[in-house]
């Protein structure tokens, strides 16, 4: 399973509750839409905004990082979503119910459906551990920005909802890492080398 804008609020919606109130209501699923949509417009397939770097190992050839045995690993760091969320001027319990429901829901969209493609100098055949390396979030800015305005509308906190959500969710998916096989034709002899990948 690959990240979708459904399984990303499939997941913030399943951790509406986990926070210190319940976030039912329409204006939540406006707010998880958001998020969801304008992470898969900026993450996925756009090495230029979320990408891996690793290192492989196996046999010499000319492999990839097959998206099928990949999995990426993001844990639900609520301090760092809170600590941005208030430091963006989203306090109070209300802020920090939406760190909380972020990021376990980030956390879990992308430890379920999150994979990886890319390519391995040297390594034809073996396996691969890679970090979340790159994280563009002046481009995620922008982008949650149109989203959520486009599912929210305009509002006088959704600036500061913004900054903090993009500081959050960059912090967080910087702590994320994966690990996958890499295929391609095998010859008999040991290599290692870098490898570099895009979610998708």
């Amino acid at each position: 399973m690959a990240l979708s804008p459904p399984v990303i609020y499939g997941a913030l919606a399943a951790n509406r509750a986990s926070g210190i109130f319940a976030m039912s209501g329409i204006n939540f699923d406006s707010l998880a839409w958001g998020i969801a949509n304008g992470i898969c417009q900026w993450g996925i397939s756009q090495p230029q905004n979320l990408g891996l770097t690793g290192f492989a190992s196996g046999t010499i050839g000319a492999g990839v990082i097959n998206p099928i045995t990949t999995k990426i690993i993001v844990a639900p760091n609520i301090g760092i979503m809170s600590a941005a969320l208030t430091g963006a001027g989203v306090s109070g319990q209300l802020g920090q119910t939406l760190a909380m429901v972020v990021a376990n829901g980030i956390s879990q969209a992308f430890s379920t459906a999150g994979q990886y493609l890319g390519t391995a100098a040297g390594v034809g055949v073996g396996a691969d551990v890679s970090q979340i390396t790159i994280v563009n979030s002046g481009t995620l800015l922008g982008i949650l920005t149109q989203s959520l305005l486009a599912t929210l509308g305009p509002g006088s906190a959704l600036s500061l909802m913004v900054n903090g959500l993009t500081t959050g969710i960059s912090s967080l998916l910087l702590t994320g890492t994966g690990v996958g096989s890499v295929n391609g034709p095998p010859l008999p002899a040991p290599a290692s080398g870098p490898t570099v990948s895009v979610v998708v």
